[in-house]
């Protein structure tokens, strides 16, 4: 409160003092640190100039460029409520630099941590372009993905995303829109729809943020992941087919759907240039696909059957640490 009032008085000051002395003076002349600035109330009173240098440094704080780097375990890769059959947990470390400008660039290896399986799953490289005023925030993000061959991830048919983020704060409700184009073997469209609310602690060390989104997209990639890696990549306690090949191709997989409705509690605490992270999601999924499934044995002819998916909800979480320097 001091502050402010501090930094109100110094805007006051100033431009009371800008208008005074242009009707005295149209050079402005100098302005020496002893000088008395009153106005008709004596509201001001009398005011050296080093407290409105100290005022002014307080309310205007440019933006500064800096790294990041963070390191993040994931239990379980879920994307819009779908999964596979097995867990897909990731230990993340990325690196990224933010431009004062808004201007950002970073990279990320996904490690996967599973017995018999054990790789680096996924490479990641982010460019983009972020924006924040008091009640709007804006982020333009180019994400282009390498993942291993032997990859079971739903995304893993993924070569590259293009996504919009907007969220503006009305103080009691933060509404937020996502659309992203999702490339693989064909382009996909995706679309986040959100609500939001930040709580801070008095020091703004904590803050905790519960989250609604309702999550729609068509669904190619995953059409392609049933094609090329659902029934291909090797797997625990999955038996194998000698002498033969098995896919499945997802119906309607062009078609926009709602997928998933997620409810998430992103919590974080900062120590100085530490910031520790907890980000707990249950997610809820609609309109399960219907996938035609083709197996063929050796000389015999291919029987096709089709089945529809039971992908169940699914309770996952996130937590990590973040440096910033």
């Amino acid at each position: 409160m001091n502050n402010s009032r501090k930094v109100l008085t110094a805007i006051l000051s100033l431009l009371f003092f800008q208008i005074s002395a242009r009707s005295q003076d149209s050079t402005l002349g100098h302005i020496s640190k002893d000088t008395t600035i009153q106005t008709s109330d004596t509201l001001l009173g009398k005011m050296d100039m080093d407290s409105i240098d100290q005022a002014l440094k307080e309310l205007i704080k440019p933006e500064k460029s800096y790294f990041q780097a963070s390191i993040n375990y994931l239990n379980n890769n879920v994307y819009l409520g779908r999964k596979d059959t097995v867990l897909t947990p990731y230990i993340t470390a990325s690196l990224g630099y933010y431009h004062k400008s808004g201007l950002f660039i970073s990279t990320s290896a996904s490690y996967l941590p599973v017995s018999g399986q054990s790789r680096i799953d996924l490479v990641t490289i982010e460019a983009g372009y972020e924006i924040k005023t008091d009640k709007f925030e804006g982020q333009a993000t180019f994400d282009k993905f390498f993942y291993s061959s032997q990859s079971n991830n739903v995304k893993a048919e993924m070569k590259a995303s293009l996504a919009f983020f907007a969220g503006y704060d009305f103080g009691f409700i933060k509404p937020t829109a996502t659309p992203t184009l999702n490339l693989s073997n064909s382009a996909d469209f995706a679309l986040t729809l959100g609500l939001e609310h930040t709580f801070y602690s008095d020091d703004n060390s904590f803050d905790i943020t519960p989250t609604f989104n309702a999550n729609g997209s068509t669904q190619n990639y995953y059409s392609s992941y049933y094609r090329n890696r659902k029934f291909k990549v090797k797997k625990k306690k999955v038996v194998t087919i000698q002498k033969g090949t098995v896919y499945g191709v997802v119906e309607g997989a062009s078609q926009f759907k709602m997928l998933d409705y997620e409810f998430t509690l992103p919590v974080n605490y900062t120590i100085k240039k530490f910031t520790f992270n907890f980000t707990p999601t249950y997610a809820i999924p609609v309109h399960p696909a219907v996938v035609d499934i083709t197996t063929q044995i050796a000389n015999q002819p291919p029987k096709t059957r089709t089945v529809t998916e039971k992908p169940g909800n699914s309770f996952y979480w996130q937590a990590g640490v973040t440096l910033k320097f």
